[in-house]
């Protein structure tokens, strides 16, 4: 049986008091107000707004692939932005941050998106990923995948992005945050670069080095920067 909801949370998820902006409405996870992401939509502001206008702008008719979701501050503006039939695929790892973005989705009727309990990495397995800190506290956003098992560390599963998206789907976007695991995530999406080059918008991979010797032949460059993250292009296909 489900626990009611203590005053705190009820603050939090009820529809009619959730944190809400211009594009949508939120579950900010208990003991993590102070988060930018949290404090932003709690002030009724968007948290990167120059990043979700420029995710908004370059959607054109495919889908966008989000990762490091968090409680789904991301999710309203993208969902809006996507043409009919196109779908947004979502992807959080820690359990708590998940369970919320689930309750954002729930609250603004997001039915193209596809959100997965899931970390990225080159394949699938478990992998282990910190949520809280030496102190309990909860870690959020800035969660991130370990090597070593111990206080705070959880076992996650862990997907390839390439198995995760079905091949018929045509990807315009693919938005990483995940705390130094993007180049992972990335090789596990090897697929999706080459048969659709979709914009890459990377938080931890700053040059284009690195992806022009993993995907060889994508002429993968940078063109610019968001808030933190890196945008990179693609060569477009010979017709």
């Amino acid at each position: 049986m489900r626990r009611p909801l203590q005053p705190q949370e009820q603050t939090m998820t009820d529809a009619d008091n959730a944190p809400r902006n211009v594009y949508g409405r939120y579950c900010v996870p208990e003991g993590l107000e102070q988060r930018p992401a949290a404090r932003a939509v709690l002030s009724g502001e968007v948290y990167e707004p120059d990043t979700l206008d420029y995710m908004r702008s370059h959607a054109g008719a495919g889908d966008i692939i989000h990762a490091g979701t968090f409680f789904g501050d991301f999710l309203p503006a993208l969902s809006s932005a996507l043409a009919p039939g196109a779908l947004l695929w979502a992807f959080e790892a820690n359990p708590a941050s998940h369970g919320a973005a689930v309750r954002t989705a729930e609250l603004n009727d997001l039915g193209n998106l596809r959100l997965r309990h899931a970390a990225l990495s080159s394949g699938s397995g478990t992998l282990l990923f910190r949520t809280r800190d030496r102190h309990g506290k909860p870690l959020g956003g800035c969660s991130q995948v370990v090597s070593r098992d111990g206080p705070g560390v959880e076992k996650v599963t862990a997907v390839a992005l390439d198995d995760a998206v079905p091949a018929d789907r045509r990807i315009s976007i693919l938005q990483l945050d995940l705390e130094g695991h993007e180049k992972p995530a990335l090789l596990g999406a090897r697929r999706i670069l080459r048969e659709h080059r979709p914009v890459l918008i990377l938080e931890r991979v700053r040059r284009a080095f690195w992806l022009r010797r993993q995907f060889a032949g994508l002429g993968y460059r940078r063109v610019g920067r968001v808030h933190n993250n890196f945008i990179f292009e693609a060569r477009p296909q010979a017709s």
